[in-house]
């Protein structure tokens, strides 16, 4: 991939911008099975380790359905969203995944925020013939376990790999050390970044795995510090990454740090305060843009629930939006629309807060990543 600030990546869902359906316009298409109304199954950590962002995609995807139900819903059909917690773990997702898989009135489901839970869930909902969309799952493996599973984020081979051709080709660095979650999503971040750091030319010195909801990084900083890493990549999530980012500035270590896109939450500003200042930041969506369906986004998202939204409420409500679109296109709901809906969503082509986006043959679509830094407890574009 080439390096360059601004970085076309890969991912898995078509988007649908504010502009294009804020009205609440959802298309000329179906009129439902026997006057049942669409209902959506979503299933995200609302509670967790992870519920900061299992809540943002669930208050964005419930933003666009009140849009859309105020504005007349779907051919007069208001959307119904049945909403479980899943708390980020595979076991529990694999059991919301049964429970939507038997009520025949559900045409698509949405979840979850890890590749973990997302992967658990979707064998189930393929069996069922269910269009299934995670908004972040960025597991190289999740589209390819059925034939109608999405994704809103680029896979981890692009990401990663796109990160790794920053670090070393823009910004100048040899070597760094990584820093990744024992789990399906850091696995494949890290052996994702690893190539593409032999692909630019640079040098993973060490690459250490650390387990969810790690407190104490003491250790693995010191032996990090011996080596001849002149930077870190980090692939975790907020809560791991407060943490460590305290004990890393405690230990006098100053490493450039560069994270993956997961890290832009205010969340981890909240909690890491300081000590994550000069931390460069990738995302796919930035509020503070000068877009005007961004702002327009953000405002309504802000109205809503009194709190900016990050990329992963942004997604959330793309991710929504799509189904929106698609669902226009179909003359049933329940189980006789399901296939129709994931032909439709794969034939959609709209402009979301995130970018515009059309899928693949796989469910891929483009996206354009944003360099970010952290400065004075503020995310602002990182200097080119």
């Amino acid at each position: 991939m080439a390096a360059r600030t601004l970085g076309t990546l890969v991912g898995t869902l078509a988007l649908v911008g504010l502009a294009a359906c804020g009205s609440g316009d959802s298309g000329s298409g179906g009129t439902g099975d026997s006057g049942a109304a669409p209902k959506i199954g979503v299933f995200l950590p609302l509670t967790g380790e992870n519920a900061e962002n299992g809540q943002q995609i669930n208050d964005a995807i419930e933003l666009r359905v009140q849009q859309v139900n105020e504005g007349g819903g779907i051919d007069g059909e208001e959307i119904e969203l049945v909403v479980r917690d899943d708390r980020g773990e595979p076991r529990t997702a694999t059991n919301i995944a049964r429970e939507f898989a038997e009520d025949d009135d559900i045409i698509a489901v949405l979840g979850s925020f890890t590749s973990t839970a997302s992967m658990a869930a979707a064998p189930i909902l393929d069996t069922a013939g269910i269009p299934h969309l995670s908004p972040t799952s960025s597991h190289p493996e999740f589209t390819t376990m059925g034939d109608a599973i999405f994704r809103g984020t680029p896979t981890q081979n692009l990401e990663a790999t796109g990160i790794a051709a920053h670090l070393f080709e823009n910004l100048g660095h040899s070597s760094t050390a990584v820093i990744y979650r024992q789990d399906d999503w850091g696995n494949s971040a890290a052996d994702a970044f690893a190539e593409g750091a032999e692909a630019s030319g640079g040098e993973v010195v060490a690459s250490e795995a650390v387990a969810p909801e790690s407190r104490d990084f003491r250790t693995l900083i010191s032996s990090l510090r011996g080596t001849d890493a002149d930077s870190l990549y980090l692939a975790l999530h907020y809560s791991d990454a407060a943490v460590l980012a305290e004990q890393l500035a405690a230990s006098g270590w100053d490493p450039t740090v560069i994270t993956a896109t997961s890290l832009y939450t205010a969340e981890l500003i909240n909690l890491g305060q300081d000590a994550v200042n000069d931390w460069i930041v990738p995302a796919f969506f930035y509020a503070e843009s000068k877009d005007e369906h961004v702002q327009e986004f953000v405002a309504a998202f802000e109205e809503a629930h009194g709190e900016k939204p990050d990329a992963f409420g942004a997604v959330g409500y793309d991710t929504m939006s799509v189904v929106v679109e698609a669902l226009g296109s179909v003359e049933e709901y329940g189980t006789q629309g399901r296939e129709p809906l994931g032909q439709a969503i794969y034939d959609v082509e709209v402009d979301g807060v995130t970018g515009t986006m059309q899928f693949d043959e796989q469910g891929d679509v483009e996206k354009t990543i944003t360099w970010l830094a952290i400065e004075d407890g503020q995310f602002v574009p990182a200097a080119e």
